[in-house]
């Protein structure tokens, strides 16, 4: 990546990504970054990395420690991103967790993986609210999953459903926060190679009618294009990254 400072479509923008240390996250912070956005990388992992890539290349970015259940502390991330920076612009919802899993799984599992993809979701989102609806402007890109609409084959029940939960509440967020200038729309990844789904058993690429398994930044191109200026007139959006899969939804 190569950042062209203060320049771009996202130019003078602030973006927070949660789960921004690794994989699909820390892919959305460079390409946000690239199109000229202030990036917030928020995990529980350390995202020194991504942050150093992002200034390397001659971004800017800040790493923040998250836990995205924890309710107070995604609203004091979001305080603290506009007594900082006096906005902010753009929301991706990329944390989650996607452990193997069986139909009749245990439910401590389950309360984790909901905690995690669905409250943790919906706590970012309450907390950003606020900033956006003030200023009528803000732009929402969810991460959910092919799983909800295929059926998960190695992950949990708990885990197609959370993701069937971030698409709903992708299409709740669109048709409430239109009338203040806030869209919301969401990405459904198939099967992506990133440190998530390293331990996970991957499909033969003859079965994906790309030939390929998916990288971070094949999901990353959708999102970066549903925070910019060309995707203005779309909202309650789910737009599938599968390589084919999924032809339709």
């Amino acid at each position: 990546m190569q950042v062209d400072s203060g320049k771009g479509p996202l130019a003078g923008q602030v973006a927070l990504v949660t789960g921004g240390a690794r994989g699909i996250g820390a892919a959305v912070c460079r390409a946000l970054a690239e199109d000229g956005a202030t990036v917030y990388a928020a995990d529980l992992l350390s995202c020194d990395e991504t942050v150093a890539g992002i200034a390397e290349a001659g971004g800017r970015a800040y790493g923040c420690r998250l836990d995205v259940v924890d309710r107070a502390a995604s609203v004091a991330l979001a305080d603290d991103i506009i007594a900082s920076e006096k906005r902010l612009d753009i929301l991706v919802c990329n944390a989650g967790i996607c452990p193997p899993g069986t139909v009749a799984g245990d439910w401590e599992q389950w309360d984790r993986v909901i905690d995690v993809n669905v409250n943790g979701t919906q706590a970012s989102i309450a907390a950003c609210w606020p900033h956006m609806s003030a200023r009528r402007y803000g732009r929402i890109v969810l991460v959910s999953s092919m799983a909800y609409y295929q059926g998960g084959v190695i992950v949990g029940t708990e885990y197609s459903a959370s993701k069937g939960a971030v698409a709903a509440m992708a299409r709740h967020v669109a048709r409430n926060g239109g009338p203040y200038g806030i869209l919301c729309n969401a990405v459904a990844p198939g099967v992506i190679a990133t440190e998530m789904t390293a331990g996970f058993s991957k499909p033969d690429p003859d079965a994906i009618p790309l030939r390929r398994i998916g990288t971070a930044d094949d999901v990353a191109g959708p999102v970066r294009f549903l925070c910019g200026p060309h995707s203005a007139y779309m909202t309650g959006t789910i737009l599938n990254v599968t390589g084919g899969i999924v032809l339709a939804a």
